[in-house]
């Protein structure tokens, strides 16, 4: 069974990590605001077509948002997303742990 209120809450916390507002959002997928928030409450179901629009916002596959499960690719990037936003010391430092825990 497909949980309408998890997948609301996955394209809420998307939307947060891109750093875009409800009203933002909603007009990036051409919908109202209310009715985006009702979908991020759960009380509404997107449409398939509305669905696939919101992955290519948030820069997401379909199973991600659905089920909630990541690529490899999807980690990475948020990883290295995280990782170039800090200052270089700190950069220097991840780097030198996963070099040790590679070997």
């Amino acid at each position: 069974m497909i949980n309408f209120k998890m997948i609301g809450q996955r394209i809420k916390e998307g939307r947060k990590e891109k750093g875009f507002t409800q009203e933002t959002f909603s007009e990036m997928i051409d919908i109202s605001t209310e009715h985006l928030s009702r979908i991020e409450n759960g009380a509404y179901r997107p449409s398939l077509s509305l669905i696939e629009k919101i992955c290519s916002v948030l820069e997401t596959t379909e199973e991600s948002l659905m089920f909630g499960t990541k690529s490899e690719a999807e980690t990475a990037a948020k990883l290295a997303n995280k990782i170039a936003c800090l200052p270089s010391k700190k950069q220097q430092a991840i780097e030198n742990i996963i070099d040790l825990i590679s070997e």
